[in-house]
């Protein structure tokens, strides 16, 4: 074609014009085509388009050859495709509003804690809080800056606000007061302990003298030692600032085992040739946190994102978790290939089929409004929160927009919801009146949370709590708002049925000591008179050894029964626990109170069960007065209780009002136990060793160690007169591993001196029976002193085994299987059962000295002795007498078969430094019995 027309006209008409004028010639159009493909020269007639600048009859007569042609018309081509890709990246750029000038800026804390988050191989955040956070940011508009740190100091930063976000936060309640946490949790995890293969940790007592590796200023950190701390157990903290550090330690010997979460120990343990143990601790949830007080509406919306990723299966949410829990994959191919093949693919289409490309976004745009709609529609039907858009109307708040859900849940038609003013038909009358006018409250604050109750039109009732929030509007627009409504009827439910299981006492039913203290302060600032009666069971215990604890509850039922039919109709009575009851009496002085105490009394004479169990107890009865013996709960109820200890001082069966000499005693208990919680810290704990002896061979076969204080004033107390004291006030188990503890401590010593004592035995009170914690200080302290498992014998008294048989069991058998041996202390005094005591695991019967000391003066404790030494034979357990002090008491035992003795016969509970000058002497002595 001519190059004038092509540069100087409009030249798609020039084109159209040649085109017609070849393809409208018959042979002319044949000619024209094969002088074309010979690269030949040729004309056109004239043009007579007038938009052609100067006409087609001024172009040279001669046209170019094929080949210049071609080459413009690849240039006119070229220029067209560069033209429509600056077009799609304009477009591009508008759909996507990519304006980020006033996107805010997260600082986000970045520390070494794969999978979860971590710099990859080419320094760039990954993990699954920075999936998660780099999705949310993309969809809410946000710009995220990675800040890089170490944990500790990432946290510190975080507190200081020089951090808007830090990842992968464990909630506790002291970071909970230090920053702000989302409520929908990100993931789960909890802490575990990693070793090499050669090894051996199956539980905590084998981290004793160990190197632990864990992550500097962490809640596991915490966490494990208060652990270890409580189980006695020494060990070694080696820090560390990440977890791959901590596992670097362990692989390069700096430490012998490593703490990580579980994300990075089962993605990372092999890679340093670590395998995981049985050690779980300090199960966490993990977070989003922000600097106190600051970002709540970031917090907002990554609750939002979350809450409604962890309802969709095929969410980002569950991508992330899995890329988390995956190993990582291998890249096989060059890193800019993907991008490289997107741009060259993104290029061609926009090239070839720009405008296929924008219809299918338009398309794909309506499909996912409409999948979006529906699965919105879906989650509100399928919600437990009902929502409501409010607007402003004639001065009031109209419903403009209810959620589906609200008939299913609250049995309120949709016509009726969105009625004017229909709802506050349904509100409860009661409540109607204490409602605040809702517009007037969001006119002047931004929100408004209240409760109240709804009827619906069946007539259930159901308690609403609603939050109403004040949305966005121009200035002299209608004030628009959104309302949710959340049922609470099962909270409140639950809440008051909590509030009568923390008021009222399960067994009975009765008012609990809780209710009973709220009783008393109002009859005290009441300023009437009143009697406070404390009533206890006697010998209620005996009948739980004896017959069992589920017919001991029928008689607390009964007995329950038996005072309430008692009581005035102004009276008040709750169960203080066991079998102790407490009963209010007001307006009565102390004649009304004593013909109470004297009616109750009476009629416990008479048996509390009938049919093949008629239980007779006895009640003893504590009186107080008030205002005369106090005026507030807990002074009239601390005298009523020193008026019933002595009653049942003075017997079963009696009665006692309360005299100020009673304080006293009470005095003299309270310096007591006041005194006994300062003993331990302040040493004043002495162990004494008692021999024990073979009767055949006079060997010494061991020592009991027996327990002293040395009260710097009182002087020396004996274990008689602190130990009940120590049991009630929950002492005793410290006490006793102490005890446990020094004894094993002091045989070690001996061992190391040459002296060689056989044994040790320890006594164990009621409080220490526990299977989640004996066995294991046991073990522990058995470790750490380095004594052998069989060489340690534990007394429990017979009576104290009685109480729970089946528990006692379940810990003996515990003890037994690390080889402890296990004695009946006091054999005789209780109320064992031979089918129990034949399943306990035990090595030894004690004889206990009050049976000894008949013997040549009782028959009946001599054949007593017998039967408990022919018992211990036919079980093949050994038997030690007590309290051996006669030289014919011991021959009475030897030649009753009995195995071994101790008592003053052969000496007394001697310090460490005397037990260790009568064993020499004694070693050196003839062997007598």
């Amino acid at each position: 074609m001519p190059t004038a027309c092509w540069r100087g006209c409009c030249w798609p008409r020039c084109w159209a014009i040649w085109r017609r004028r070849c393809t409208t010639r018959g042979s002319a159009a044949t000619a024209c085509s094969r002088r074309w493909r010979a690269g030949g020269r040729f004309r056109l007639p004239a043009p007579t388009d007038s938009r052609c600048i100067g006409g087609l009859a001024r172009y040279p007569a001669a046209m170019p050859s094929g080949i210049a042609t071609m080459r413009q018309r690849t240039a006119w081509f070229t220029l067209f495709a560069l033209l429509l890709t600056a077009i799609a990246v304009w477009g591009v750029h508008l759909l996507r509003g990519n304006d980020g000038s006033a996107a805010p800026t997260l600082r986000v804390g970045l520390y070494e804690n794969a999978p979860k988050i971590y710099r990859d191989r080419d320094g760039h955040p990954a993990g699954l809080f920075v999936e998660l956070l780099d999705e949310i940011a993309r969809r809410e508009g946000w710009r995220v800056q990675y800040v890089p740190c170490t944990w500790a100091d990432c946290l510190a930063q975080l507190e200081a606000g020089q951090l808007d976000l830090m990842p992968d936060v464990a909630y506790t309640p002291e970071r909970g007061r230090l920053f702000d946490f989302h409520t929908v949790p990100v993931a789960h995890s909890w802490s575990q302990v990693y070793k090499h293969h050669g090894l051996v940790v199956r539980a905590f007592p084998d981290l004793a003298e160990l190197r632990v590796a864990l992550l500097r200023d962490s809640v596991q950190e915490g966490e494990l030692r208060h652990l270890l701390q409580e189980l006695g157990v020494r060990w070694t903290a080696v820090g560390a600032d990440s977890y791959r550090e901590a596992f670097r330690a362990v692989h390069d010997g700096r430490a012998d085992v490593a703490v990580a979460n579980n994300f990075f120990g089962a993605r990372s343990g092999r890679d340093f040739g670590l395998e995981e143990t049985a050690i779980l601790f300090n199960p966490a949830t993990l977070y989003f946190a922000a600097p106190r007080g600051r970002h709540a509406a970031v917090l907002a919306r990554i609750d939002h994102w979350l809450r409604a990723w962890q309802q969709a299966p095929d969410s980002v949410y569950f991508r992330a978790m899995r890329h988390a829990m995956m190993p990582p994959p291998l890249t096989v191919t060059p890193p800019w290939l993907p991008a490289a093949v997107a741009a060259a693919a993104a290029l061609v289409l926009a090239l070839l089929v720009f405008s296929l490309v924008l219809r299918w976004r338009v398309r794909a745009a309506t499909v996912d409004a409409t999948a979006a709609r529906n699965r919105l529609e879906l989650v509100l039907e399928v919600s437990p929160v009902a929502l409501f858009l409010l607007r402003e109307e004639d001065g009031e708040l109209a419903v403009e927009w209810a959620s589906p859900n609200v008939p299913r849940l609250y049995g309120v038609p949709a016509d009726e919801v969105l009625a004017p003013g229909r709802w506050k038909q349904h509100v409860h009358p009661d409540d109607l009146p204490t409602l605040e006018p809702a517009l007037d409250h969001l006119r002047r604050h931004p929100s408004l949370t209240r409760e109240y109750r709804v009827v619906d039109e069946a007539g259930t009732v159901h308690h609403v709590h609603e939050a109403l929030r004040a949305l966005p509007a121009e200035a002299g627009q209608p004030l628009r708002a959104l309302s949710t409504w959340t049922d609470v009827s099962e909270a409140k439910a639950h809440a008051a049925e909590l509030s009568h299981l923390a008021h009222h006492d399960s067994l009975t039913g009765l008012p609990n000591r809780r209710l009973l203290r709220l009783f008393l302060e109002d009859a005290a600032r009441g300023g009437r008179g009143f009697a406070v009666v404390v009533l206890d069971l006697d010998r209620l215990r005996g009948v739980n050894d004896t017959l069992g604890h589920e017919l001991g509850d029928q008689v607390l039922r009964a007995a329950s029964q038996r005072l309430q039919a008692r009581l005035p109709a102004e009276g008040f009575l709750a169960r203080l626990g066991g079998d102790e009851f407490a009963a209010v009496l007001p307006g009565a002085a102390e004649a009304e109170a004593d013909a109470f105490a004297l009616d109750v009394t009476d009629a416990f004479t008479r048996p509390l069960l009938g049919g093949a169990s008629p239980t007779v107890l006895t009640i003893s009865v504590g009186i107080a007065l008030a205002p005369a013996n106090g005026d507030d709960a807990d002074t009239l109820l601390r005298h009523a209780e020193l008026a019933l200890y002595e009653a049942k001082r003075l017997g079963t069966g009696r009665r006692q009002l309360f005299q100020p000499a009673l304080s006293t005693g009470a005095a003299q208990r309270l310096a007591l136990e006041t005194g006994l919680r300062m003993a331990l810290p302040r040493q004043q704990f002495r162990l004494h060793y008692q021999p024990q002896l073979d009767l055949r061979s006079g060997a010494l076969a061991g020592v009991e160690a027996l327990l002293r204080w040395e009260h710097p004033e009182l002087g020396m107390i004996p274990p008689a007169q602190f130990i009940p004291v120590a049991e009630e006030t929950g002492q005793i188990e410290e006490i006793g591993q102490w005890v446990l503890l020094e004894a094993c401590r002091q045989l070690r010593a001996w061992d190391e001196a040459g002296l060689g004592v056989a044994g040790m035995s320890v006594n164990c009170s009621v409080q220490q029976l526990d299977a989640d914690r004996l066995p294991a200080q046991v073990a522990a302290i058995l470790a750490a002193t380095g004594i052998a498992a069989d060489r340690l014998e534990l007394e429990i008294t017979e009576s104290v085994l009685m109480r729970d048989p089946e528990h006692a069991i379940v810990v003996l058998q515990a003890l037994k299987a690390q080889g402890v041996r296990l004695a009946i202390d006091d054999f005789g005094t209780g109320y064992s059962s031979l089918a129990y005591l034949r399943r306990l695991p035990l090595t030894r019967l004690k004889i206990d000295r009050a049976f000894v000391s008949g013997i040549g003066n009782d028959p009946g404790d001599e054949e007593i002795c017998r039967t408990v030494i022919a018992l211990g034979r036919n079980l093949g357990l050994e038997t030690l007498a007590e309290g051996v002090e006669q030289a014919h008491e011991a021959a009475f035992l030897r030649d009753g078969g009995c195995t071994l003795a101790q008592g003053f016969h052969y000496a007394r509970a001697l310090p460490p430094e005397a037990l260790v000058a009568w064993v020499t002497a004694h070693r050196r002595q003839p062997r007598r019995a």
